[in-house]
């Protein structure tokens, strides 16, 4: 596996395949470190009056918002999805692999890194309240790390559609995509009438959007002039703006909270417009940058970083919690009261300790994304059980969290997703190997 190669990057350019398309990896890598910094960023923990404070700094500081708009890049990471999953399922059905092996294949991928996260997460919520932290604390920093996994609820869905989705390309194209803003618009209206659960419709509609755009990108129907390319970017980008100003939607890009209103739960149009913006950016500066992967030295960290994508995503919050309590209840970490001069001195440091905290959970659970052995179930009622157990448990898991400061650990949700794991062979032994 290339996380396992001794880092030499004139070796790993020379066994990178000739079709590997680069600048997708390096979009997925860039994408996910961006949220990651992001993240750790925004999180705030203030000292008053002997009192642990903790919040968001979009909140605290309200014109940090307008950082939203550079760091909410998770539209990139879908629309990379696309352009891979067009590859990956027109090259399993040109070989006549069924959709439930296409799809256990991509599950275990995508979902073996979240295997050690419960593992360590289940008895150390426990552990800590043996230990007499308080139990609200303990349910907040349990799901504090798992605020990743509305990523998994979604994408899983999203993969398991792809033979519909793709098809849907194959019919209509770009029409399909406006279709879809159309009845996102739509779906927001009726959110803002407060009719129940409608919202959650948009989840599936902006990031299936923005999937379907990898789909056009894989066909190589996309702008390919940096004139054409910018000038989506300005229409993606005047939209949005004109949306968060003219039509009373949120300014900030994420969710910001104990606010009324965002654009990410659920998703809305002033989002999808965001990713126009996006789409814009990256190709316009598509040509240079291919050119500039080519070089080894650059493309052999994003090849390294691509073998762990997925394990610094679902880690990265969970490095977060542990910097916190080595830091602040031990007293290690200077007391601010408030976000002044002191508290953005320390930012850099305290990214830092976020990042080698990280960098160990890495080097301890990257195996989790080594490629897996052959999966021979193909029974596609089987898959997809394990598909409805794995979305309901995570979704459960998600807004509940995997410790409850009355019930303590919710057993059943955790029950279910594992029956999922397991039906999508997830849970299957791993061999380690060298792609």
């Amino acid at each position: 596996m290339m996380s396992q190669l001794t880092y030499d990057p004139e070796r790993i350019d020379a066994r990178t395949p000739e079709d590997r398309y680069r600048y997708a990896d390096f979009l997925r890598v860039g994408s996910i470190l961006l949220v990651v910094l992001g993240h750790w960023l925004v999180a705030v923990v203030l000292v008053r009056d002997g009192e642990l404070l903790t919040g968001q700094l979009l909140r605290f500081v309200p014109e940090t918002q307008a950082l939203t708009w550079v760091f909410q890049v998770m539209p990139l990471f879908f629309m990379v999805g696309g352009y891979v999953n067009a590859g990956s399922w027109t090259r399993a059905r040109d070989g006549g692999e069924p959709w439930a092996l296409w799809l256990r294949r991509r599950s275990r991928r995508l979902l073996g890194p979240l295997i050690p996260l419960l593992v360590l997460w289940l008895p150390v919520a426990a552990a800590l309240t043996t230990l007499g932290l308080p139990e609200n604390f303990v349910a907040l920093a349990a799901q504090t790390a798992f605020i990743p996994l509305w990523f998994l609820v979604v994408y899983i869905i999203i993969n398991a559609l792809v033979p519909v989705t793709w098809a849907l390309h194959r019919r209509a194209g770009l029409a399909a995509i406006v279709v879809a803003a159309a009845l996102v618009v739509v779906v927001d209206q009726l959110h803002r009438a407060e009719i129940p659960v409608v919202g959650f419709v948009n989840y599936l509609l902006v990031w299936g959007a923005a999937h379907q755009i990898g789909y056009l990108w894989f066909d190589d129907r996309l702008p390919r002039r940096p004139g054409s390319a910018l000038g989506l970017a300005a229409a993606g980008g005047l939209g949005a703006l004109a949306l968060v100003t003219l039509g009373n939607y949120p300014f900030s890009m994420v969710a910001v909270e104990y606010a009324d209103e965002s654009n990410t739960q659920p998703p809305t149009i002033a989002l999808f417009a965001h990713t126009l913006m996006w789409l814009g950016l990256i190709l316009a500066l598509r040509r240079p940058a291919e050119r500039w992967l080519q070089r080894p030295r650059v493309w052999a960290p994003v090849a390294l970083g691509g073998s762990v994508v997925m394990t610094v995503f679902l880690w990265h919050m969970t490095a977060l919690v542990i910097a916190a309590v080595l830091t602040h209840p031990t007293g290690l970490w200077p007391e601010t009261p408030r976000i002044d001069g002191t508290w953005w001195a320390l930012r850099p440091l305290w990214l830092a300790l976020c990042g080698m905290v990280l960098a160990g959970l890495v080097t301890a659970f990257r195996r989790f994304e080594e490629v897996p052995d052959p999966i021979p179930e193909q029974r596609r009622v089987r898959t997809l059980l394990g598909l409805i157990a794995t979305t309901v448990g995570l979704g459960i898991v998600l807004t509940e969290g995997i410790y409850q400061a009355d019930t303590g650990i919710p057993w059943v949700p955790v029950g279910l997703l594992l029956i999922g794991l397991g039906n999508l062979g997830v849970l299957r032994p791993r061999r380690t190997a060298d792609r």
